[in-house]
């Protein structure tokens, strides 16, 4: 092993905790948890999802899912509605208020990714990029 890997595991994990303390506060502010705001980003995108769809997109199990759109569902930010072909299949789609949240989580997200990388180049980028999906690549592979 190298002997800066220590100090680069120390150093990724000093920044993750940065970036996730940043991510936690605007979810506070938007009174969600951290764990909801996928949802918002991929039904924004993909209204309509069946509830096994949206699970698969989140890497989640479907119970998980099944607890946080019920409280999603409470706060009015989401609603069940049943399949016009299939009556038995659940689709999930936003309301006015959870299109606004999504709305401010994306903003909330693009203002900690202009702060976290507002001063890479277009080439800094391009490397972390890389770098990152190498990362992600050697922990999937290694399972």
């Amino acid at each position: 092993m190298p002997p800066d890997s220590n100090e680069l595991t120390h150093l990724f994990i000093r920044t993750l905790r940065a970036h996730h303390s940043r991510m936690h506060a605007v979810h506070q502010t938007l009174d969600i948890h951290p764990g909801q705001a996928p949802v918002f980003f991929i039904l924004s995108n993909h209204e309509g999802l069946n509830q096994k769809e949206l699970a698969e997109r989140m890497h989640i199990k479907p119970a998980t899912l099944t607890v946080m759109l019920t409280r999603l569902e409470q706060a009015g930010f989401v609603e069940r509605f049943s399949d016009p072909n299939d009556q038995r299949v659940w689709r999930i789609r936003l309301t006015p208020e959870g299109h606004e949240i999504s709305r401010r989580v994306h903003d909330a997200v693009e203002e900690i990714d202009i702060m976290t990388f507002g001063n890479f180049s277009e080439h800094e980028r391009e490397q972390f990029r890389g770098l990152m999906n190498k990362m992600y690549d050697n922990l999937k592979n290694e399972g």
